[in-house]
């Protein structure tokens, strides 16, 4: 745009046309048919995490395995002690406690209806 142009005559010009009304329920049926007609979830968040923490598990245990640095049983020990030690540091519960309340917070904020739109069906 020019710093000299004057949108006024243009704006002027755009509101005096003459346009129809929307059709009854047309907002409605759009939006039934892309966002109000998800599908519902296959899975559960916590099943979700259940299937991501056993492969985070799987994931490490066979680069350990293929790296020939040690073997499975030694693999496993190692994963108990990490578990173990992990479980007995404060500072670790803190940060799961935090991430577990914000995780919960965040999926009871969007089970409530936040960011939610309810339309009214147009359909017989």
């Amino acid at each position: 745009m020019y710093k000299d142009d004057d949108d006024d005559a243009l704006d002027r010009a755009l509101f005096a046309l003459p346009l129809e009304a929307l059709p009854h329920g047309l907002r409605a049926s759009i939006l039934s048919a892309t966002v109000a007609s998800a599908p519902a979830a296959i899975l559960r968040p916590a099943e979700v995490g259940a299937v991501g923490l056993i492969f985070a598990l799987v994931s490490w245990l066979c680069v350990l395995a293929f790296s020939g640095q040690i073997g499975l049983g030694a693999a496993l020990a190692s994963l108990g002690s990490l578990l173990t030690r992990a479980a007995s540091d404060p500072t670790v519960v803190l940060w799961l406690a935090v991430g577990a309340s914000s995780a919960l917070a965040l999926s009871l904020a969007n089970g409530i209806g936040f960011g939610r739109v309810a339309v009214p069906s147009n359909r017989g």
